[in-house]
């Protein structure tokens, strides 16, 4: 079997009835066998780029296959299928169809990151949120650190202007004025965990303050690397030592709610803090170049890797830094390294 492409990029292998498919790590997608007819004929004894995405700028996140079925999900969350699929019964296995949410076939929760096959007639599609948004949906209910109020549910300020782009009073005000509660409800949880639990009204909301096509152009986590490391927004500091200079110290600007929300210590240290106090000492002993790594996956769920990032110091660091800092301990820290040094 031929391969054209190095096998160490490959991100995902799938296999079914007679077809094999292969997504490297950089979203493009290959196929070879018999089982659907896509554009080779159906007969295909190489792997070859599927022809549908080959000339064009899409990044594939995630594939399955089935017995007679064949489904890719984008990273712009389009799924699209080939085959047999969802009970419905159809010759036309060489026509990839694009699904659209909102159908029969898929509901109008924000994005998927998982998607299955479980036969030749049934496809299932999975939605789950990132570690990211898993903390700040907490932050969202217990309302850690909030500054202000919509409706009398605790928000943070900088958060709802960084993610809508207007003043908080304007936000708030049009709000309170024009909406339920329930739809500023269901308007937090996109701006604190990229959901959209009522598509067309969320839409409607955010295309008042002129942003459009929401769940494509303003993700959670591009949103939260304007607040890194940002003094004019920042409302405390966290002083760590500076190895490369003997005796000094580097402040790093931080936002409390968001440390709070991703780290077990931080938690407990801002809440037994006294009120008036603008910043603190580090105590871990780290880097300052590991600090700045994780505070910079605490906001992103990324690590800003680079071709002179030492790989196996910042994985020995940050073994010792997840239970210290007390971060989610579902978050499979190993993969999360796999996904930055491929990059």
């Amino acid at each position: 079997m031929k391969l054209e492409f190095p096998v160490e990029d490959i991100s995902k292998i799938r296999l079914a009835h007679r077809l094999t498919s292969i997504l490297t790590n950089d979203g493009k997608l290959y196929i070879t066998g018999t089982n659907l007819k896509t554009g080779f004929g159906s007969d295909l004894t190489e792997f070859k780029q599927y022809p549908q995405f080959k000339n064009n700028n899409t990044i594939i996140q995630e594939i399955d296959c089935g017995k007679d079925l064949f489904v890719i999900l984008t990273q712009d969350n389009e799924i699209w299928v080939q085959g047999i699929f969802n009970g419905i019964k159809s010759d036309k296995t060489s026509v990839i169809t694009k699904i659209q949410t909102g159908t029969n076939l898929i509901n109008d929760l924000s994005t998927y990151n998982q998607i299955k096959c479980c036969d030749r007639y049934s496809m299932f599609f999975f939605q789950s949120n990132s570690y990211l948004t898993q903390d700040l949906e907490n932050l969202l209910k217990n309302g850690y650190f909030s500054d202000c109020n919509i409706q009398d549910i605790p928000v943070h300020k900088i958060l709802i202007e960084t993610r809508i782009g207007k003043t908080f009073d304007l936000i708030k005000k049009y709000l309170e004025s024009n909406c339920k509660l329930n739809e500023i409800q269901d308007l937090l949880k996109w701006i604190y965990c990229d959901q959209m639990i009522n598509l067309k009204r969320t839409n409607e909301i955010l295309n008042h303050f002129g942003i459009q096509n929401a769940q494509k152009t303003k993700l959670l986590k591009n949103d939260l690397k304007q607040l890194l490391f940002n003094e004019q927004t920042s409302d405390f500091k966290l002083v760590v030592k500076n190895e490369d200079e003997e005796e000094e110290e580097e402040e790093l600007y931080i936002h409390k709610f968001i440390l709070a929300a991703r780290s077990g210590l931080f938690l407990n240290m801002f809440q037994n803090l006294e009120e008036n106090l603008q910043k603190v000492k580090d105590y871990s002993g780290k880097s300052l170049e590991t600090i700045e790594l994780l505070i910079s996956f605490l906001y992103t769920d990324e690590l800003p890797i680079t071709a002179d990032t030492d790989q196996e110091f910042i994985k020995e660091e940050f073994e010792d830094i997840v239970e210290y800092y007390q971060l989610n301990p579902t978050i499979p820290m190993m993969d999360i390294f796999e996904k930055c040094f491929k990059k």
